[in-house]
């Protein structure tokens, strides 16, 4: 799974069960992808119509049901496992993150385990490229609960060396704003500790965040990484739909880190030495079929990295990555498509489309609904 520490190891046990198909068994030890809980606090609320109303109540939030981003992180890892043990990846590959979604009919029960009835294949047959993704079906309690979806490359150490040099270069002068970041008070996102807020708001401009990461952080930074974690990513965007949503009245602040469906596509790798820009608008607006053009991010474990034609200036990608995998045919930029579908744009006013850029680079695109999951979204229309 790419992981130093136990604790940070999701999956108990695979099984092919013929062709492409394979159970891969779960236990969650943890309810949530960083620590969490808490309780919001009218007096821990910044002042800035940017977050949220400064009169919110006082809420507990209880963690009786798990945090879809950790089934995100179930599935990527179900993912590395995967092609170790089934697709003949050697181990000490790194691998290069170019999708993960999840979409919830229910919520999750929390500290329980979990089935994961997956898909995995490979998606694109090339000498020198080994091009996968999974699509699993989750089941929890005895209950089919929801989708996960995951898009990979895994790639031999000295070719992802290379594709490294010669993209670990700046990427554009650094935004002034990041200077006068404001910093976010953990119960505004209904967490404990301060290492796990992700987001510093940005004091001249209501829509957009500025990453901040903890290198010593024992969840996202569980071993030496050379660029930012892709998983990093997912949970910024998360804080940042959570807040956008708290803050336009869709959810509740005790449901501020409430998901009921996400998709991620990444872009390029983020250099740690470089400040990174979240911005958020509806999905469906102008830009909104930016993901689409998304290629992968890359990870020794799974996180960020290049892909292809839409290359960034600078990262120098070889000729052999120069055409991305895609996983479904290329979508019209900004048409919605059917709901329901992992890695598809959900589009419409219930979602966000989040995008995280780099200098003058785009890294990564989300598209998230916030709020009740599911069969419950689509009796009372609550989204983001």
């Amino acid at each position: 799974m790419h992981k130093s520490a136990t604790a940070e190891v999701l999956l108990t046990d695979a099984q092919h069960l013929g062709g492409d198909r394979y159970a891969v068994a779960a236990r969650w030890h943890r309810d949530r992808f960083i620590e969490g809980g808490g309780l919001v606090d009218r007096d821990d609320l910044v002042d800035s119509d940017a977050l949220v109303d400064s009169d919110a109540l006082a809420v507990p939030l209880d963690g009786r049901t798990l945090d879809p981003v950790l089934l995100a992180e179930t599935a990527r890892q179900a993912a590395i496992h995967l092609s170790h043990r089934f697709h003949d990846i050697p181990l000490g590959h790194p691998f290069v993150l170019g999708e993960i979604s999840v979409e919830l009919d229910e919520t999750l029960p929390a500290l329980t385990d979990a089935v994961l009835e997956t898909h995995c294949r490979r998606a694109a047959e090339h000498p020198r490229r080994a091009c996968l993704e999974l699509d699993a079906t989750v089941r929890a309690a005895g209950r089919a609960a929801g989708r996960a979806r995951v898009r990979w490359e895994a790639m031999e150490p000295r070719r992802y060396a290379l594709l490294r040099t010669r993209g670990a270069t700046a990427s554009g002068p650094a935004d002034p704003g990041a200077d006068g970041a404001v910093a976010l008070s953990p119960a505004l996102l209904g967490l404990r500790q301060d290492r796990d807020v992700l987001l510093a708001a940005d004091a001249g401009r209501s829509g957009r965040w500025w990453l901040r990461l903890d290198p010593g952080h024992p969840v996202l930074f569980d071993h030496p990484s050379d660029h930012i974690p892709g998983m990093a990513l997912v949970e910024a965007f998360r804080q940042a739909a959570g807040l956008t949503a708290v803050a336009r009245g869709a959810v509740a602040p005790d449901r501020v880190r409430d998901v009921s469906a996400l998709t991620v596509e990444f872009t390029s790798f983020g250099e740690p030495d470089l400040p990174v820009a979240i911005t958020v608008e509806p999905a469906g607006t102008a830009g909104a079929g930016g993901a689409a053009e998304a290629g992968a991010t890359a990870e020794p474990g799974g996180t960020a990295g290049p892909r292809g034609t839409g290359a960034p200036r600078g990262m120098g990608a070889p000729e052999d990555v120069a055409e991305p995998v895609r996983a479904t045919e290329p979508r019209e930029p900004g048409k919605p498509t059917e709901p329901g579908k992992p890695g598809e744009p959900y589009g419409g006013p219930a979602a966000l489309l989040l995008t995280a850029t780099q200098g003058d680079r785009t890294l990564a695109q989300a598209r998230i609904r916030c709020g009740t999951t599911g069969r419950a979204r689509r009796r009372t229309g609550i989204a983001c």
